[in-house]
């Protein structure tokens, strides 16, 4: 349990740690993309203006061919940045167009015919003619309408782009050291972190122990001392209610004895076996109590289910289950094992029991597996119990690494274990 619960604190911490990763640097690259797009679409934005080229001036309208440029622009841009006058010369792009009938034609392509020719720059804008956004990863292009003709510009933004993977790089690179270096340094700071409570389990478990072995010695004293008023002056009353207690208060103890054996378990050697034999076995036992309690019994077995686990432990834990539904059932207990999941690796082996009884809510009755509950109907009944059965059905599920659930379902209790 202890092992466990380190695991668990250790994979939540690092989990925590790695979702906070997650929303810092995706943050910050989703802005750097999308501060880095926003700039590719102000290049684009020359294109559009330029109707496939840069023009001599961003604000004014492009001159004639060979004439000198006029007009001169509310502000510099300056030698760089999306309106700067020198990208013609720095950025490489190409622009297409095409008619209403699909055909494309060459506008402008400032590329080295090696990177792209006329004819593959015409075929990659054809899928292209609508909105903007980025294609072949480095590339930004944006469709626009230029008279009758569809315009598709496409610019090389892969020098821009450059700063913004080499920041989603180091982020991913980052953060995944960041993360290991958090699970090594969370694994012997959650031994030092739990060591308060496994002492305590220690001193619990011990408690339960030396609890259970100084309860027999008066118990036996007890119910010698009954036994011999008995044979001196008869039965009565009073010793039979004796009696009665004291055999509650030994399988109380046993059960004790039980719960700190299985606690006390470091590592179960498993073995495989038939699991379907030792059900079928396992019920045949209580056939007696069955029909002295006149109960409907149904069974769902299949001829042989192989299992690996502890033989002993699972004939425990079976018992458990048939004597909590035979104590308390008053019509009829249903006991089924089966397996679930189509794949091998989802394969689960399931075993439910259900009976009907008095007092049961509908709903998760998970409470039954805490140590010495009993339900308030239960505690009123004459039906005896110490609420430890179903812990130790816990215990020894979980030390199957298996799950265990108990719920109320149109009056009948129903306790499944999966493993």
């Amino acid at each position: 349990m202890i092992r466990k619960l380190r695991f668990k604190f250790v994979l939540y911490a690092t989990c925590s740690v790695a979702v906070l990763l997650l929303l810092i640097l995706g943050s910050i690259n989703i802005a750097n993309f999308t501060q880095t797009g926003n700039d590719a679409d102000a290049v684009t934005d020359q294109l559009v203006l330029g109707q496939g080229s840069f023009p001599f001036d961003p604000f004014s309208p492009i001159p004639p061919n060979n004439e000198t440029p006029t007009g001169t622009p509310a502000e510099d841009p300056g030698p760089h940045g999306p309106g700067s006058l020198e990208n013609d010369a720095s950025i490489r792009y190409f622009t297409v167009a095409f008619d209403a009938i699909g055909n494309g034609r060459m506008v402008k392509k400032a590329m080295r015919d090696d990177t792209v020719t006329d004819l593959q720059a015409i075929e990659w804008a054809r899928g292209l003619t609508q909105g903007k956004g980025w294609t072949k990863t480095y590339y930004r292009y944006r469709a626009y309408l230029v008279g009758a003709e569809t315009y598709v510009s496409v610019i090389d933004f892969s020098r821009e782009l450059a700063p913004s993977y080499r920041v989603l790089w180091s982020s991913i690179i980052g953060s995944s050291i960041g993360i290991v270096a958090t699970m090594l340094l969370l694994i012997p700071v959650s031994k030092i972190l739990v060591r308060p409570l496994e002492a305590s389990r220690k001193k619990q478990q011990r408690f339960i122990s030396d609890a259970s072995h100084e309860l027999k010695t008066p118990i036996t004293i007890i119910s010698a001392n009954n036994e011999i008023i008995e044979m001196e002056q008869g039965a009565s009353e009073s010793t039979k209610t004796i009696a009665k207690q004291v055999n509650r208060l030994s399988m109380m103890v046993k059960n004790l004895n039980s719960l700190a054996r299985i606690d006390e378990l470091e590592k179960t050697e498993f073995a495989s076996f038939d699991l379907a034999e030792l059900c079928t076995d396992v019920i045949t036992s209580f056939n007696d109590s069955i029909t002295a309690k006149g109960l409907k019994f149904e069974s769902e077995i299949p001829a042989t289910l192989a299992f690996k686990g502890d033989y002993s432990l699972m004939q425990k834990m079976l018992t458990i289950f048939l004597d909590n539904a035979l104590k308390y059932a008053t019509d009829h207990v249903r006991f089924a094992l089966y397996t679930k999941g189509e794949s091998q690796k989802e394969k689960r082996i399931v075993i439910k029991v259900r009976n009907d009884a008095e007092g049961i809510p509908d709903g998760p009755l998970d409470r039954v597996f805490e140590r010495f509950y009993r339900s308030d109907w239960a505690r009123g009944s004459e039906i005896e119990g110490s609420g430890i059965g179903l812990s130790i059905a816990q215990e020894i599920v979980s030390k199957h690494s298996g799950r265990i659930f108990a719920k109320g379902e149109n009056g009948d209790f129903v306790i499944k274990a999966e493993f």
